[in-house]
């Protein structure tokens, strides 16, 4: 699990340099929070998808 969070934040914040020294619990939020941008933009797009 350890190695999916760090591809996870290497995708949303970049290399392990540019988050090392932040804070556990706010890269936990920064997950957190991009997965609910991705869930939200998805709910979007379906529900267009269905109009049109």
């Amino acid at each position: 699990m350890e190695h999916y969070r760090t591809w996870r934040l290497c995708q949303i914040i970049g290399p392990p340099t540019a988050w090392a020294d932040m804070p556990a619990v706010e890269l936990d939020w920064l997950l957190a929070v991009d997965d609910a941008v991705a869930e939200a933009r998805a709910n979007v797009e379906r529900r267009e998808s269905e109009r049109g």
